[in-house]
């Protein structure tokens, strides 16, 4: 028993630290892009908080497979009269898909812009204010950016989450609110009705959302490669970060539809493991656990549990039972 809970104790400080790591580096892509995105807002009129966010969210924080090999930040494709160099990547195709590759991220940024500023899709975003970064990424979602249905909430949740509505002198805004101004201290430095503010110290719905699916990071799991779905992320998108075919993906994840997936789920980036290696030999099925739920937890295929408990994968499980895992 002494054994397990230091082990246990062990596998906590591990999570504590792959956090801390996902938390600075999204900390570290601020406080490099940041003076770039306040360039953006100056000279195309989209808010640095919304342009951070959807760097964050659209390039892993700078880690993903298309930021590193092409510096594009913000998953913008080779099409619609692009004529400069391209990067080839999964993304929800059957086939890889052409991406535009650039000389460096500043570039990445810039070209960000124009294809909102230059694109009619987005003309009605550029009649509202740059500290309204609620209406912009809601815009953003409605105006077909990105197919993820929770986009706007997830570039919400970053905003307030790292307080990038900090940048150009905006305040944390709440839901359903107007944004007014009511003067103007410095050309920097406006003055916001009450109404419209949050509290700094007040969560709001996404920023608590954001926070909670971060907190479940995950990197390995029975020696398998995994990772989770984050607010904004689809399938497709994880495809596309990690350079691993959408159909691979399913077929790890022993799935047929990526609509099987939700926000905060295990995706395995490899084959599930026969058998559990870890230290525990047994499961207790709680309320409404599935063999599928367990074998995602485990990294155990499906079918191997299921011939380890003479059973077959469509058993109905009930609560109390032993599940053998080795």
């Amino acid at each position: 028993m002494k054994g397990y809970c230091i082990i246990l104790m062990l596998f906590l400080i591990g999570k504590t630290l792959v956090r801390a790591q996902l938390s600075s580096d999204i900390e570290a892509y601020i406080s490099e892009y940041k003076q770039i995105a306040l360039s953006q807002e100056e000279q195309y009129g989209i808010p640095a908080s919304v342009i951070l966010a959807q760097g964050i969210l659209e390039s892993s924080a700078g880690k993903s497979q298309l930021a590193r090999n092409a510096n594009n930040h913000f998953g913008i494709k080779g099409y619609g009269g692009w004529s400069g160099p391209v990067y080839l990547a999964w993304d929800d195709e059957s086939r890889k898909s052409r991406f535009r590759s650039y000389s460096s991220a500043e570039a990445s940024y810039k070209d960000h812009s124009l294809f909102l500023r230059n694109n009619s899709r987005y003309s009605s975003l550029f009649s509202i204010s740059v500290y309204d970064y609620r209406s912009w990424s809601i815009g953003l979602q409605k105006a077909g950016y990105a197919t993820s249905l929770n986009y706007a909430k997830a570039l919400i949740g970053y905003i307030d989450a790292y307080k990038l509505y900090t940048l150009n002198g905006g305040v944390k805004l709440r839901a359903g609110k107007t944004v007014t101004i009511t003067r103007q201290v410095t050309s920097v430095q406006p003055v916001f009705d009450a109404d419209c503010v949050m509290d700094d110290s007040e969560e709001s719905e996404e920023e608590s959302e954001v926070s909670r699916i971060v907190n479940q990071f995950v990197v390995e799991i029975n020696g398998v490669r995994c990772t989770i779905i984050y607010p904004g992320e689809t399938i497709a998108s994880i495809s596309q970060k990690y350079d691993i075919p959408q159909a691979e993906i399913l077929e790890y994840n022993e799935v047929s539809d990526s609509k099987a997936f939700n926000e905060g789920d295990i995706v395995y980036l490899g084959k599930k493991k026969k058998k559990y290696n870890g230290i525990q030999d047994y499961y207790t099925v709680k309320s409404a656990d599935t063999l599928y739920g367990i074998s995602q937890q485990f990294g155990i295929r499906m079918a191997s549990l299921a011939k380890m408990n003479g059973i077959d994968i469509f058993t109905k499980l009930c609560e109390g039972d032993k599940i053998t895992l080795q």
